[in-house]
């Protein structure tokens, strides 16, 4: 009988929309929604057919490095 190896769990986060993530991470509401707004900033967000999501983890990662390089908050 072979041992039974564990399956390491894997970690979904829910994707989020423009409302919720700029809610959650108190960023204006146009940075989301607009489109050179979003590439002017490098924020990342993934579009599933038309609809525009986040995820927070990256949001928050992305904030940090904004941040850390202009040396004040977004």
């Amino acid at each position: 009988m072979k041992p039974i190896k564990p399956q390491p769990t894997v970690v979904r986060e829910p994707f989020v929309d423009a409302g919720e993530a700029a809610f959650t991470m108190n960023l204006p509401m146009y940075y989301l929604t607009n489109a050179r707004q979003r590439a002017k900033l490098r924020i990342p967000h993934y579009r599933i057919g038309r609809m525009l999501r986040f995820k927070l983890s990256e949001l928050s990662a992305w904030q940090q490095m904004k941040s850390s390089a202009e040396g004040g908050s977004v």
